[in-house]
């Protein structure tokens, strides 16, 4: 439920905003106000009061409990596109452009141009990473034929390989499904052969518990205790946040871990106290045992997540739920390279936006690699989303040693595009659904032999694709 702590009173309400009704955006948020008792006329007074550098404010949306309610808690956006997507329970509230001043100030003497700073530089490769294979149709989808991969869900995406190892004796992957009658919209499962690739089809009756996330799960085995870790995206349950103490000051509390010994058994998985993080949606991690430093990698640049870009921190019991963010030590800039945030390459590397991907998977070498998702030029409208990567050294994991663009694996299929980018004449007539075309969101990397990983990634935001990566020294 909302906890409203403070009421949010403004001297002047400033009438400039439009108020769309039953709608959302994708684009993401760069400030959020959780514990206000906000109205439309809040939040159009606090987005209009951002609208000049350095924010930007151009529109913001008020998220209710429901539909007849008239205050919620406010979501202020700063992007140059606004994709509406429909939602009940929200009102989008777009600032207005004033006309321009009859009678502006003379301008300034102009100062000379300051030159762009140069994009952080990609250390010296260690290792050849390559895409050996990429599935050109997707293993699981609406799309596919019963019995090969089929899903009675209109979108079922974003997995996480469970791996057969401990108490679980079936490999799959768990995915989001969203808005899906036959799963409630819950996490659900589907058996997949990890050296092959080939999934089976979906299995409806498998309906996580909502409270431990219905979005994006990141599925992790910990070999030394036996148990399954999954950090998944969720609404921000208000007894559970509470609970965990979870800070909102600087993102929304959205990220949960719960864990289980049979995750084949969806009733199983249980809450691990203090397990809620304002990490957005991810927590990517790889695994020591208790008294050890387990890292894991989350967050989201641009708009949205907690920080600008992607952060690391460690627990050395997991269990507990407890994690100290450090700083990245070699290849983010800052001085030295040392710099609390991994920030996107930018426009000349065709990056412009990251988010943590994959759980961390370990090269015969010790060293550790981790499959970010990356988003190009003209995201959300025109943009691609798309994969890169990067190298941890095997002793201190904050240090880069390695990183690839979000070129290394990008958009190609139908299933991919949703049928845009020349692949079928009409995209009228695909019949691949998701919630967005041009998207590869990589989630779920498995070692399948020597410097060898089999991926599984969402697609379109409504299929799941495959591929696997070789790896070998330079």
């Amino acid at each position: 439920m909302l906890h409203c702590l403070l009421l949010l009173t403004l001297a002047v309400v400033v009438k400039s905003c439009d108020v769309i009704k039953g709608n959302d955006a994708y684009e993401g948020y760069y400030r959020h106000f959780g514990r206000l008792k906000a109205t439309a006329v809040d939040c159009c007074n606090m987005c209009t009061s951002e609208a000049a550098a350095p924010n930007h404010c151009s529109f913001a949306v008020l998220k209710k409990m429901d539909s007849t309610d008239t205050y919620g808690e406010c979501y202020l956006k700063n992007a140059t596109t606004t994709t509406l997507k429909p939602d009940p329970a929200c009102d989008l509230i777009v600032v207005k452009h004033l006309p321009p001043n009859p009678h502006p100030p003379a301008p300034p003497h102009p100062s000379p141009p300051h030159p762009s700073p140069p994009p952080p530089p990609l250390p010296q490769p260690k290792y050849k990473v390559i895409l050996a294979e990429h599935s050109p149709t997707p293993v699981l989808s609406s799309a596919n034929a019963k019995g090969s991969g089929a899903s009675p869900c209109s979108t079922t995406f974003n997995p996480s390989y469970v791996e057969v190892a401990g108490g679980n004796t079936r490999g799959g992957v768990i995915v989001r499904t969203d808005g899906c009658k036959a799963t409630q919209g819950r996490l659900s499962f589907a058996p997949c052969n990890v050296t092959t690739g080939v999934c089976g089809d979906l299995e409806p009756d498998y309906q996580a518990p909502a409270s431990q996330g219905t979005q994006d799960p990141r599925v992790i085995y910990d070999p030394y205790t036996e148990y399954f870790y999954n950090f998944a995206y969720g609404d921000g349950d208000g007894a559970q946040v509470k609970a965990d103490k979870c800070d909102n000051t600087y993102g929304a509390c959205t990220v949960v871990l719960s864990r289980a010994k049979t995750p084949a058994v969806a009733s199983s998985w249980m809450h691990v106290p203090g397990g809620t993080y304002p990490w957005h949606r991810n927590g990517c991690c790889h695994m020591q045992p208790v008294g050890q430093k387990t890292y894991c990698i989350f967050g989201e640049s641009g708009a949205e997540g907690p920080g600008s870009g992607l952060g690391i921190a460690y627990t050395t019991d997991i269990s507990k739920g407890q994690f100290t963010q450090v700083n990245w030590t070699a290849g983010v800039p800052g001085p030295n390279g040392v710099g609390k945030w991994m920030q996107p390459l930018g426009a000349e590397y065709e990056e412009i936006k990251l988010e943590a991907g994959a759980h961390m998977v370990q090269l015969d070498s010790g060293d550790l690699l981790h499959f970010y998702a990356a988003a190009t030029p003209g995201w959300v409208a025109d943009g691609n989303y798309t994969a890169g990567y990067i190298i941890l050294d095997k002793d201190e994991p904050t240090k880069i040693i390695q990183r690839g663009s979000g070129q290394f694996l990008v958009p190609t299929f139908p299933y991919e595009t949703l049928c845009h980018h020349g692949n079928t004449p009409d995209p009228g007539t695909c019949k691949y659904k998701g919630e967005r075309n041009n998207v590869i969101f990589m989630c779920s990397a498995t070692k399948i032999g020597p410097n060898k990983f089999r991926l599984f990634y969402g697609a379109g935001d409504g299929n799941v694709g495959t591929g696997v990566v070789e790896v070998s020294n330079l």
